[in-house]
């Protein structure tokens, strides 16, 4: 099976990556699929809407931590720092598509996962998924454009204790605090998601764009977007010495 897959009917893309396994966690692979298939769609003008959906009970559990490819641990400076980049080039290329996204999550999503969900407009979560952000307990940064997107959402003060205390956010309590639009029945996220999509396809294709392009550049002024990469990769290096 592979990775990232993509199905296409009348104006809605659905987009599934799945590794059969491992959590469904993020690596190389899966990440560099991920922004290809974000940026092939983006020049697609036949598609207004598109659904992210993982795998069937894991949407992703965070980053795989054992993936040398994407931490390059005996790598020069230059190559560490790509690698350590590509999750942040995923996210923006799923975070600037011109098109609605909608994030289907069926059980957890951790970390990038769950800052990969954060990128998409809309999120439909199952009564039984819930998000958690690690990265700090973990001693790293929530990068990937994870930060600003949190803060927008719902607010510095809410998105230090979540970053600071680690809670599991259960669907009910992200709907109430603005980290999903809506809560469907387990199993039922990307059938609920499919439908909204399919209704958001009817509205004019180019002011939805304008209007959600209009909308983005409005909110989305991040003065730290340069240095993230490299603020995650400087905690990292701090990490690995201590260890």
């Amino acid at each position: 099976m592979d990775t990232v897959s993509t199905s296409i009917k009348a104006r809605v893309a659905t987009v599934r990556f799945d590794r059969s396994g491992k959590a469904n966690a993020l690596d190389s692979r899966m990440i560099d699929a991920l922004e290809a298939e974000a940026r092939a769609l983006a020049r697609n003008p036949d598609i207004d809407v598109v659904v992210l959906t993982g795998a069937d009970d894991v949407f992703a559990a965070g980053v795989d931590l054992r993936d040398e490819g994407l931490w390059q641990n005996s790598g020069l400076d230059v190559a560490r720092h790509l690698s350590m980049s590509a999750g942040g080039r995923m996210s923006e290329a799923w975070r600037r598509m011109p098109q609605i996204v909608i994030a289907a999550v069926e059980g957890p999503a951790i970390g990038g996962g769950a800052i990969l969900a954060l990128c998409a407009d809309f999120r439909v979560m199952a009564e039984s998924s819930y998000l958690r952000f690690p990265e700090v307990q973990l001693g790293m940064t929530l990068g990937w454009g994870g930060l600003p997107l949190l803060a927008e959402r719902i607010g510095s003060v809410q998105a230090k204790r979540i970053l600071f205390d680690d809670p599991r956010i259960n669907a009910l309590e992200a709907l109430s605090m603005g980290l999903c639009e809506r809560v469907a029945a387990t199993g039922e996220s990307v059938s609920e998601a499919t439908e909204w999509a399919h209704n958001l396809s009817k509205i004019p294709p180019l002011s939805l764009r304008m209007t959600k392009a209009a909308l983005d550049a409005q909110i989305r002024r991040n003065w730290a977007e340069g240095g993230e990469a490299d603020q995650f990769m400087l905690a990292r290096l701090i990490s690995e010495s201590k260890s």
